[in-house]
């Protein structure tokens, strides 16, 4: 084979290469408006990290160029999904209640500064795809991209472990996120082997300026397409109409039958008219994050909606207090629970909940106590509700009308009034609602809900 004939089946291999490493991440933008089966999910993503590291094995340059292109097209998907979750979306890798990249990517933890860190992590893509390309070219500065590579990658991999703690703490599990934490550790092992004798110092002074500007100018133009609002919403405007650019929403997607029985025992906190057409029930956990950037969507939904009424039911993701789950994963959930019962018989339910949500990283006792105060319940009122027996069984009662209606996560929400008679299960979140709202106003048949889906 000539030299020729060799570069061009290396390089068009390599075409084959990015194009399969980039395979899932497209998958998941197509997928916005259907289902993707967990075991495409899961394993196509895998397989993307698996052509990475075979483009390593195969060549290490290519390798490095492969996994930025792979890195980059995953963080460009959860930024675009972080937009969306914020609006009520959801993920195609919203398996589980612990497989779930809302959980992640809507926490305390997915930004920095007010910047989505799928943005810096963008430019982090940015800046290796570019020393990448370089050390491929060959030359001089080779060893140089190489080395410059291997610290932007320790860097990387020394926040990845924070994040994994932060995932331990959230007791939830992005698999997009774990593919680019893969991929950083096969960036560091791939240009460390390649930058053997290249000093630091050398690697800062002839590639680290390069580094720098390609990283900030990749995310200032993210940032900018992110902040303009690129993400439209999932199904519709904030009142329910179809946006001018928006294709018509597919209604049958929008919700399915409820996989068990939904029934309220009257001592639920409710907000809206009571005589209201139409009844949202939700069941959620105050430390969900998912559920914490719901809490203001509902509350805007019955602003909108004056014929909605919504209740609330606590559905806590703790071994404590629900024996639908196992472990403790949200170790403050039933005491917040409690709390949030005991704010409801002095008239306080929804200001209380507000403040848990809104804080979930502190609710501990003595933070709990902080917010009684502030939300003007009588304390010594509340801790003596806290100690009574009955206040743990309320929320006992509640998860088990959460196991009844056979719920696999939170927030789970369920909607009656405008689909027959009985109830069935939102898919999405506000523009979902909205959607559905607006279809049964208007008249027309509706779709009857498709069968329960247990992986949803």
């Amino acid at each position: 084979m000539t030299q020729v004939s060799r570069t061009t089946a290396r390089y068009g291999a390599l075409c084959a290469l990015v194009a399969l490493a980039t395979l899932i991440p497209g998958a998941a933008f197509a997928g916005e408006s259907g289902e993707l089966p967990p075991a495409v999910v899961i394993g196509g993503v895998s397989v993307g990290v698996l052509v990475c590291v075979a483009a390593m094995v195969w060549r290490r340059p290519v390798g490095l160029l492969v996994a930025s292109i792979f890195g980059a097209a995953m963080s460009a998907y959860l930024a675009h999904q972080h937009q969306e979750a914020l609006h009520g979306g959801s993920s195609i890798c919203n398996i589980s209640s612990v497989i779930n990249c809302d959980a992640v990517n809507t926490s305390r933890y997915a930004e920095v500064a007010g910047i989505p860190i799928a943005l810096l992590g963008l430019g982090f893509y940015a800046a290796v795809g570019w020393l990448s390309f370089k050390f491929l070219r060959g030359g001089e500065s080779k060893s140089a991209a190489a080395g410059m590579i291997a610290g932007l990658s320790v860097l990387a991999v020394g926040y990845d472990l924070y994040l994994a703690y932060a995932s331990y703490s959230l007791g939830a599990i992005c698999i997009f996120c774990t593919s680019t934490w893969a991929v950083n550790v096969l960036l560091l092992v791939g240009s460390t082997l390649s930058a053997k004798g290249v000093t630091p110092g050398r690697a800062i002074s002839e590639e680290g300026g390069g580094a720098v500007i390609t990283f900030l100018g990749a995310v200032i133009v993210a940032n900018l397409v992110y902040q303009s609002g690129s993400a439209a919403p999932v199904a519709g405007g904030s009142d329910g109409s179809k946006t001018a650019d928006a294709a018509p929403p597919d209604l049958a997607t929008l919700y399915e039958q409820p996989a068990g029985q939904i029934t309220l025992d009257g001592t639920e906190p409710m907000k809206g008219d009571p005589n209201a057409k139409f009844t949202l029930v939700e069941w959620a956990d105050f430390q969900c994050p998912h559920c914490a950037v719901m809490f203001p969507l509902m509350e805007e939904i019955l602003v909108e909606n004056k014929d909605v009424k919504l209740y609330f039911r606590h559905y806590p993701i703790s071994q404590a207090c629900n024996r639908f789950v196992e472990g403790l994963r949200h170790e403050n959930a039933c005491q917040a629970a409690a709390a949030a019962e005991c704010a409801r018989l002095q008239g306080r339910f929804w200001e209380l909940s507000g403040q848990m949500f809104k804080n979930q990283e502190y609710l501990g006792k003595d933070d709990l106590r902080f917010m009684v105060e502030q939300v003007g319940l009588d304390p010594k009122a509340f801790e003596t509700c806290m100690h009574d027996p009955a206040t743990a069984q309320a929320v006992v009662a509640d998860v088990e009308g959460g196991g009844a209606a056979q719920i696999n996560g939170t927030p789970s929400i369920f909607l009656k009034g405008a689909v027959g008679d009985g109830w069935v299960r939102v898919i999405g979140g506000k523009d979902a609602i909205n959607t559905i709202l607006a279809a049964a106003r208007s008249g027309k048949p509706m779709p009857a809900p498709a069968p329960p889906n247990p992986d949803r």
